[in-house]
């Protein structure tokens, strides 16, 4: 008797001991925000499903941050690495990501940035867009190519909306690996700028970019369609390139210290400061993320709905039914660099 009662009393011991680690798991699991700049921050589309891409989070803004969250990412690089920019218009210099901010990642993976040209005068040609991104230092922070200065190529679009082929420049097609990094606009624009805009809008040639606009209908000039097709064929644009270099692309989006643009339902927003860079292979994941932790800075529910209507954010829901990535994701602080 007095050994079965030892027993029963090792077992509840050991129970004991087991439902506490458990609870400190569950605990730590509530908790792995603790300390960043989004511990208080609703994320809707946070999840623990294991088959939800990882997206990984620094909460702070630095260059180390970007190699640290490259390597937590286990992403394997090979050949001619390009790093996707946008190099901006010398007016919009405000809102463009620091060059010397991604040097550190340029040097690592000896990568080349690239464009492809587009509308506005100031990109429209490679001799104006290349004056350009040197006016904005970008020259200083590693080798640049424009994707379109030796003609165009149209990539096939399978399963989209709207849009049979995406027209962007033919050097897009000597590159390995493909890094996009974007500085996250939330307040900054109509439509929100992300990594989708990035490898659509942004990835496009002029006559890319008029598609996706008419929404396949017209490629000479700019025509709208509305903002529904627009977003969906920003969808086909980005399923295009994904397809075009399958498996290669892997997707930054820094959100730092930007200043909203006061208009319509976003002129309560504030500037809330670095919030931190976020990385995933899948850009869908990695923008929902983006928009998850911006809008959910808002001060009710009722505002965040206004903010999210006002951006489009439903193009991620239109990229994700045509399988260009997923709306859910996991999140993975990376700290072991913060001292």
């Amino acid at each position: 008797m007095k050994r079965r009662k030892l027993l029963n009393n090792l077992g509840m011991l050991s129970l004991f001991n087991f439902g506490s680690h458990l609870a400190s798991v569950l605990h730590a699991q509530e908790n792995f925000l603790a300390g960043t700049p989004i511990a208080n921050i609703r994320l809707p589309h946070l999840t623990e499903d294991k088959n939800a891409p990882v997206v990984f989070y620094s909460p702070i803004v630095s260059s180390e941050a970007m190699l640290k969250l490259l390597e937590a990412s286990q992403y394997k690089l090979s050949g001619k690495v390009g790093i996707k920019m946008t190099f901006s218009n010398v007016r919009d210099s405000a809102v463009k990501i620091d060059p010397m901010l991604i040097k550190p990642l340029i040097e690592n993976v000896k990568g080349t940035m690239i464009d492809s040209n587009y509308f506005d005068g100031a990109r429209s040609n490679t001799q104006a867009h290349l004056a350009t991104a040197k006016a904005n230092g970008f020259d200083k922070a590693g080798p640049i190519d424009i994707l379109d200065s030796e003609g165009e190529i149209a990539l096939s679009v399978k399963g989209g909306y709207h849009l049979k082929t995406f027209i962007t420049g033919a050097k897009l097609a000597d590159y390995d690996s493909l890094i996009s990094v974007v500085r996250f606009k939330g307040h900054n624009l109509p439509r929100y700028g992300g990594s989708m805009k990035n490898l659509s809008i942004c990835l496009g040639t002029p006559k890319g970019a008029a598609q996706i606009h008419s929404g396949g209908k017209i490629a000479d000039y700019f025509s709208s369609a509305g903002e529904k097709v627009t977003s969906e064929s920003m969808a086909d644009a980005v399923k295009a390139a994904l397809d075009f270099k399958p498996g290669k692309w892997i997707f930054f989006n820094i959100i730092d210290l930007l200043e909203p643009q006061r208009r319509d339902a976003c002129d309560g927003a504030k500037n809330i400061g670095d919030i931190g860079i976020l990385l995933s292979t899948d850009p869908i994941a990695c923008d929902q993320a983006a928009v998850d932790i911006v809008y959910g800075f808002a001060p009710d529910e009722q505002t965040r709905r206004q903010w999210e209507q006002e951006h489009f954010v439903e193009s991620l829901e239109m990229a994700e039914k045509i399988g260009v990535g997923a709306t859910h994701y996991r999140l993975q602080v990376v700290r072991n660099f913060m001292q």
